[in-house]
């Protein structure tokens, strides 16, 4: 099963925050990117998600847990003494990194990754989260009963989550324009799940953002534009003081 994983690397650390149907697998690339070059990764898992059951996040997470974690990571880095602390997020990820950028003292900057920012369409990752719920239960091979079972569960529940994601959302776009710390924004050009041109509506409004477009998919961080994502964070990082002068 996918753990939450720690690279400590640098004095110098990143969170790195997974999807809403993802784990900190999401990440992982990105995670021995940074530790090869000398900064400390931490991707925690969020409330609910890392199990064989889609029920669990709908049961156990949900933005108020979930900002919690970011809260309670900046403290474990803290605790391992990393006080240059950097943050970015994966779609769901995304909404909880900007609000850290946007709230949180030590967090020096930041960014995101297909960001459902300013997206005025929730029903994809509606259906998204709906295929990947019934993928899981083939693959855990359980009876056509009990997945159908659990899938009238799973869509009874997917929304009333969905609204408090979007109330959260509601609340970090409110404060975009006051973000005076570097914000990178990754967007892929081909990404199914939320409107690409949300994320250009986000730079527009974000003065001190580094945009960066790929020809690629949702999941910037596993798919085709991988490497190329990695080095822009990775020079997005080594430029930061330049960008605070």
């Amino acid at each position: 099963m996918p753990k939450p994983f720690f690279f400590n690397a640098g004095d110098k650390a990143v969170i790195l925050l997974h999807s809403f149907s993802g784990t900190s697998n999401d990440q992982r690339l990105m995670g021995r990117m940074l530790e090869r070059n000398n900064y400390s990764a931490y991707a925690p898992m969020f409330k609910g998600h890392g199990t064989n059951n889609p029920i669990d996040i709908l049961d156990s997470g949900g933005p108020d847990e979930w900002w919690k974690q970011v809260n309670e990571s900046v403290q474990f880095l803290k605790n391992h003494g990393k006080n240059d602390i950097y943050i970015f997020g994966l779609s769901l990820g995304a909404i909880f990194a900007t609000k850290a950028v946007e709230e949180i003292p030590e967090i020096k900057a930041g960014g995101v990754f297909g960001s459902p920012i300013l997206s005025n369409d929730f029903s994809n990752i509606r259906d998204a989260f709906m295929t990947y719920s019934k993928k899981v239960y083939e693959i855990k091979e359980v009876s056509e009963t009990d997945k159908y079972a659990d899938l009238r569960i799973i869509d009874s529940k997917i929304d009333a989550m969905l609204v408090n994601i979007r109330r959260t959302t509601n609340s970090v776009s409110d404060n975009l324009a006051e973000i005076k710390k570097p914000y990178f924004i990754g967007q892929g050009t081909r990404d199914k799940m939320v409107d690409p041109k949300a994320a250009e509506k986000v730079a527009s409004i974000v003065g001190t953002r580094d945009f960066h477009q790929y020809d690629a998919g949702h999941v910037l961080t596993i798919n085709r534009a991988h490497k190329e994502l990695e080095g822009d964070v990775l020079n997005f990082l080594e430029n930061i003081e330049d960008r605070n002068a």
